[in-house]
């Protein structure tokens, strides 16, 4: 009995059942955070429990959780046995079925140290951050990494922000929008903070461009624009020969950024590359000729909208209602991809991606 009690903890087991996949849980982490460690990637939109995108079902074994997976999840679904990755922590080895697509996506995350090497504004409210790590990085193009600083609570992630021509870097680079209360963000835009140590941990997520053949449509806001413009690029470098669509939404014509980068980017892709900002609250009376509106209703009005896979990146309303409004269109749901920027400074919400505080 003593044994029993005091000797060392067998770690957990977790089966994914409906894909053929087995991956050890260790003390402490939830099987969200453990399957990325593997490298699997296991859908995921929010980290804290409010998308739903990591749900799956219990087949068999116990497990604890962080917060009850009720507060997201329908009563029906929570009775059938359905629960979400990132709130659950295995007691015993499992057996689950996931409801999402999985893949192994690459290298599993590592831990980075290094510093910051600039930060060099973009607009009013977003600097593009760059770093020098101890050695070089790995990522697949929109993806993310966590980012902790010393003296400031939890981590902050953000998606990377370029394509490395030779697949790895050792100075990658982040669009940090600056969020009002923001610890981090304050901590940034505040002072001069090159040469700062901090620790990156990554690469994390399984946003990222999908093989097809028919048109791509890529809807950003935001510093969503980040890994949208690293995905493109790599797909670049790839010879990518797909149209492309890029909207891109924001409130005045301050918030528009990195349109030389997109516009070298049209010139050079080998396919029609259509570049569409959309303004939701420039003064009627200034000189913008461009669209005016909610970036996520320009949709409807595209051609092939239908045959095309579509990517979805910034805060959540506007990636909910580009959604909505593709899905409506007769897009596949499984040719919409999204990745939601949460905001950190708000209660009980996490990045996926870039854009927390």
């Amino acid at each position: 009995m003593l044994k029993k009690l005091f000797g060392k903890r067998e770690v957990p087991v977790v089966e994914l059942a409906s894909h053929s996949l087995k991956f050890e849980v260790p003390r402490g982490k939830t099987l969200l955070e453990a399957a990325q460690d593997a490298g699997i990637g296991f859908p995921c939109d929010c980290k804290v429990g409010t998308c739903g995108t990591c749900r799956f079902k219990l087949l068999d074994g116990k497990i604890s959780e962080l917060n009850s997976a009720a507060v997201c999840l329908s009563g029906e679904d929570f009775r059938d046995g359905w629960r979400l990755g990132c709130q659950s922590i295995p007691v015993t080895s499992l057996r689950i079925h996931l409801a999402g697509l999985v893949s192994e996506v690459g290298p599993p995350p590592s831990l980075f140290e290094g510093k910051i090497a600039s930060v060099t504004p973009l607009t009013h409210d977003i600097v593009e951050l760059r770093l020098q790590l101890n050695r070089p990085l790995t990522f697949i193009p929109g993806q993310y990494a966590d980012l902790r600083i010393d003296g400031i609570d939890g981590a902050r992630s953000y998606s990377f922000a370029e394509a490395p021509p030779e697949g790895s870097t050792d100075r990658p680079c982040f669009h940090v929008r600056r969020v009002p209360g923001g610890a981090f963000t304050t901590w940034l835009f505040e002072g001069d903070r090159v040469g700062s140590i901090l620790t990156l941990r990554g690469p994390l997520g399984q946003f990222r461009l999908r093989q097809a053949d028919g048109p791509i449509v890529c809807v950003a806001g935001g510093s969503g624009l980040a890994p949208i413009k690293c995905m493109l690029e790599k797909a670049l470098l790839d010879q990518c020969v797909r149209p492309v669509t890029l909207l891109y939404g924001g409130r005045e014509q301050r918030d528009l950024y990195c349109r030389h980068a997109i516009a070298e980017l049209a010139a050079s892709w080998p396919a029609p590359f259509d570049y569409i900002p959309v303004l939701s609250s420039e003064d009627a009376q200034s000189d913008w000729t461009g669209q005016r509106g909610l970036v996520a209703d320009k949709l409807l009005g595209l051609p092939e909208l239908a045959q095309s896979q579509i990517y979805l990146c910034g805060p959540p309303p506007m990636v909910d209602a580009a959604e909505s409004i593709a899905l409506r269109a007769g897009v596949p749901a499984d040719a919409v991809f999204a990745d939601r920027f949460f905001d950190r400074s708000k209660p009980g919400a996490v990045s996926s991606g870039a854009g927390t505080a």
